[in-house]
């Protein structure tokens, strides 16, 4: 039989076993206010390099395929890079109005959840809804990097709006909007385009995927999408590859579909700046296809 002082020492040296344990978990995985005040700093230097239209700071705060993006974004219509990387009428959202909401974290992504009202700095004209600003980030070589943010209008979403009106955000547990897990592919630099292009893809009912020239990949899912074209349109031929998926209806759901294609090319006319090159007109069934468009149609 174990004596009581014996037993006490072994009691003792199991509490500090656990404490010790306990210790070397906290110090492997960082607190959650302490990430919180990173992405925060990093989300500062981010708005102060915008601000303040500062090239060096922007390329530091920022994640590396996000830079090589809004790259391709800026030269695919044409305009100079990095010149025009400060223009616009946008500015960095304003965050002195908005509540704290929580922070998540999934691997190497990240997101700082805000609710309120976003001041975009578009002018006081323009009424700013209530909804939830996520500010996004990436590690790259351990190193938190702003990626993009994302403004939800909670206008017609009432059970949340009602919810995080009263402080609970606890919907956020929803696996809707946790963060994605995974470093988006990093992008090539597109080439400089012989034409500015648009798609306009109607994917009512259908799961759409767009693939032009291997740099500019879009998907539309029952929804209407319309987007530049990344490294535009050549003025001879354009192979242009599509996929579709009819989604599954619930039962009592309507069940109409509609699906289209359009290109449109940029011109030089101020009444009529895009011109359609190429219409695909309704398709019913449209499954996978090609389609060539003439660029100087």
């Amino acid at each position: 039989m174990m004596r009581p002082l014996t037993m006490y020492r072994s009691l003792v040296s199991f509490i500090l076993l656990l404490a010790m344990a306990g210790s070397a978990l906290k110090a492997q995985a960082p607190s959650t206010s302490k990430v919180t005040e990173t992405l925060q700093s990093v989300f500062g230097g981010w708005r102060k390099a915008m601000t303040e239209k500062d090239l060096a700071l922007w390329q530091k705060s920022t994640a590396k395929f996000r830079q090589i993006g809004i790259r391709n974004m800026i030269v695919s219509q044409k305009n100079k890079w990095p010149e025009s990387l400060f223009e616009g009428p946008v500015k960095p959202p304003n965050l002195s109005s908005m509540k704290m909401a929580k922070t998540m974290i999934n691997g190497p992504t990240a997101q700082l959840v805000y609710f309120g009202k976003a001041d975009f700095g578009i002018g006081e004209d323009v009424k700013s809804p209530k909804g939830l600003l996520f500010l996004m980030f990436i590690k790259e070589s351990n190193d938190w990097k702003f990626s993009t943010s994302r403004f939800m209008n909670l206008s017609n979403a009432e059970e949340i709006s009602t919810a995080a009106q009263l402080g609970d955000f606890s919907f956020l547990d929803s696996p809707q909007f946790k963060p994605p897990g995974k470093v988006p592919p990093m992008p090539k630099l597109c080439p400089l385009p012989e034409m500015v292009g648009y798609l306009e893809i109607v994917s009512i009912g259908y799961e759409t995927k767009v693939n032009v020239a291997e740099r500019s990949k879009h998907m539309v899912i029952n929804n209407v999408h319309k987007g530049l074209i990344i490294g535009g349109l050549k003025k001879g031929i354009n192979p242009i590859f599509v996929e579709t998926r009819p989604l599954n209806k619930k039962k009592g759901q309507d069940s109409k579909t509609h699906f289209e294609i359009n290109v449109y090319r940029q011109t030089d006319q101020e009444r009529k700046p895009l011109k359609l090159i190429y219409g695909s007109g309704a398709k019913k069934d449209p499954g996978n296809f090609r389609i060539i468009v003439r660029g100087n149609g």
